[in-house]
């Protein structure tokens, strides 16, 4: 289901990211993705409005991009695999590299 506030529809699918502010010092996976944002599935978020870089590791090599926490949600470490924990991201000026990683990405994964 498309959210009224996303730009481009989102696909689902699991990339591995190493975020941070100064140095790629987090991980986690996105559960879904788009050519403007993310959700990255983790229990380490940063706060609503804090500016990330975010490396994606998609299968024809990584891409850095930087990114502004729209949402997070942490939850108590025992229960973070069971409940839907992390962060949602919309890229700031993704540039042509993102957009051809990611449009190569999604290709593969819908068959075409």
């Amino acid at each position: 289901m498309r959210n009224e506030k996303q730009a481009h529809p989102r696909t689902r699918g699991r990339i591995r990211v190493r975020y941070g502010v100064d140095k790629l010092d987090r991980s986690g996976f996105t559960m879904n993705v788009s050519l403007t944002g993310a959700f990255i599935r983790t229990n380490n978020v940063y706060p609503p409005g804090a500016t990330i870089k975010a490396e994606f590791d998609f299968d024809d090599g990584p891409v850095t991009v930087h990114a502004r926490v729209v949402w997070a949600k942490k939850v108590p470490r025992e229960m973070a695999h069971l409940l839907n924990c992390g962060m949602g991201v919309r890229f700031v000026n993704p540039g042509p590299e993102w957009t051809a990683l990611f449009s190569g990405w999604e290709t593969r994964k819908a068959g075409g």
